[in-house]
């Protein structure tokens, strides 16, 4: 009886297995420069999700929120731009990912006829704003859902205490709605309302949260204390209702 119970339950296991594996799909995206490889968590819903992870693959913390998302009816779509420029994962690579890229990117995304939201995290957010305001140059009507920035790096060198940061050249020149979250536990908490205003100057809505209790890149990180394995776990809710906030700032028909 007992082995007729793990037999069974190992059937469950192995078949929950195969589901999430087909649970993500790779699709391939033509842009005017290359070819870009997205993975696809698809959802019956009418929210898309597309985020830059821009991490060669290993995302593990992003892959199981994208997957929690999207049985919840939220797509996400996750496109790896290193490998598409065959670039390593450093700062100096953002800046060789062309704006049209993503612009293009995010044109696929809204085709869907869903409602998109763009999701980054640190210094990738550089590049969520910068899509942005490329395809924004280019839509009379811009209906992006907004951007979810969490633990924004847009510095464009180390800030100095007492001194008024100097901003990415992107930071204050999109309209579209942000949510902008930091943790409590990093001195960049501190800069936070500097950074919210400095995000607004172009017209977009931003609104500003703490993180109680984690440090930035929080589930990037190898050390990891207990608090911040908490809030990962439970990512794809924070993400959730950042996505509520932002749903206020947009106009509906």
């Amino acid at each position: 009886m007992k082995r007729l119970i793990f037999q069974i339950g190992h059937f469950f296991l192995m078949f929950s297995m195969v589901l999430l594996a087909e649970a993500r799909e790779i699709r391939l995206f033509e842009t005017a420069e290359l070819e870009v490889e997205v993975r696809v968590f698809p959802a019956q819903g009418d929210v898309l999700l597309l985020g830059f992870p821009c991490d060669e693959g290993k995302s593990n913390a992003e892959e199981k929120t994208a997957q929690s998302l999207a049985n919840d009816g939220i797509e996400v779509w996750m496109p790896d731009l290193l490998s598409a420029y065959m670039l390593p994962k450093i700062k100096s690579s953002l800046g060789q990912i062309e704006d049209t890229v993503l612009a293009t990117l995010i044109d696929a995304a809204m085709k869907t006829g869903k409602q998109v939201y763009l999701v980054a995290s640190g210094t990738d957010t550089q590049l969520v704003l910068r899509g942005a305001q490329h395809w924004e140059a280019d839509v009379e009507n811009p209906a992006l859902g907004g951007a979810v920035l969490l633990f924004p790096r847009l510095y464009k060198g180390e800030p100095q205490p007492g001194i008024k940061p100097e901003y990415q050249d992107v930071v204050g020149a999109t309209r579209l709605p942000i949510m902008l979250m930091e943790g409590e536990r990093t001195p960049n908490r501190w800069g936070l309302m500097d950074m919210t205003n400095a995000l607004s100057q172009g017209g977009s809505p931003v609104i500003s949260k703490i993180i109680p209790m984690v440090r930035g890149y929080f589930f990037k990180r190898e050390d990891a204390n207990r608090s911040e394995d908490v809030v990962t776990s439970q990512l794809a809710g924070l993400i959730k209702v950042s996505l509520f906030y932002l749903n206020q700032e947009v106009p509906h028909d």
